[in-house]
């Protein structure tokens, strides 16, 4: 059998290899946890860039919906300034246009009242001087009848 030295150095030398082997198991261990650590970072450090790069990106384009909505607003707003505008000198056009016919009717009508008032005043004018020529016929005719009738105005008989 072997001698208690031997087996003694046998134990020590099978614990040094099981020690040493434990040894490069535990910074095996190290190693890839130090790794796994490390990925873990990475993977993590990987997302959190990644969620903030997709973040940014909804923000801008949230920025550039608002903004195109703000210019859309913008745009149907002025068109309906323009069209109220346009259809306000519409109105004024019109308004001036109708002004102008109502001025021109009222212009003829006023000139038409004039000729006829004109030519009724003639008429009244020279049917007055017929009547006066008339009238002034018959009171003389009138008055020398008279003047005949009481014997006033011998002169007259004698020119007769």
């Amino acid at each position: 059998m072997a001698s208690h030295d031997q087996i003694n150095y046998n134990a020590g030398e099978s614990k040094g290899q099981a020690q040493e082997k434990i040894g490069h198991g535990v910074d095996t261990v190290k190693h890839n946890a130090e790794g796994a650590k490390e990925n873990t970072g990475n993977f993590f450090n990987s997302a959190r860039e990644k969620v903030s790069e997709t973040a940014q990106a909804a923000k801008d384009k949230v920025a550039g919906a608002g903004q195109a909505t703000k210019d859309k607003t913008c745009e149907t707003t002025q068109a309906a300034k323009d069209k109220v505008a346009g259809a306000g000198q519409a109105t004024k056009d019109k308004t001036y246009d109708t002004t102008e016919a109502a001025k021109e009717k009222s212009s003829g009508a006023a000139h038409a009242t004039r000729d006829h008032a004109s030519g009724a005043a003639e008429y009244g004018k020279e049917s007055a001087e017929a009547g006066k020529e008339k009238g002034g016929n018959v009171l003389q005719k009138t008055a020398d009848a008279i003047k005949n009738t009481f014997g006033v105005g011998g002169e007259k008989k004698a020119d007769e």
